[in-house]
């Protein structure tokens, strides 16, 4: 797994633009960004929005396309991972990088019209 880069804020963009999920991926990101909640609540509060947003099947494959750059893998390989490697990585994804400050840079652009 590699830390985030700048270019993940572009691309998560791009995909949240893609999917239409600016409106359903805006509350989680206001969270995060506040600061009001501890890495580990962003995680468990970003994980159980990850599963709302992917019961849309429009936005599935997006979730899968910008996870799949940090975890160095295919969004297939995203797609097939077990469901506790996968809550391992985004625990690891998250401790590894200072996920209120891309948070807070990705809701202000969304917040931009």
């Amino acid at each position: 797994m590699r830390k985030l880069q700048t270019k993940d804020v572009f691309n998560t963009m791009r995909l949240i633009k893609k999917a239409n999920l600016k409106e359903a991926i805006k509350p989680y990101l206001q969270m995060a960004a506040s600061g009001d909640l501890s890495v580990e609540e962003v995680g468990i509060e970003g994980v159980l929005g990850l599963i709302e947003i992917m019961s849309e099947s429009k936005s599935e494959m997006a979730i899968y396309e910008i996870l799949a750059e940090p975890f160095e893998m295919t969004a297939k390989e995203v797609q097939k991972m077990e469901l506790d490697v996968f809550a391992e990585s985004l625990e690891q994804l998250s401790k590894e990088n200072n996920l209120s400050v891309f948070f807070k840079s990705l809701s202000g652009m969304i917040g931009k019209k």
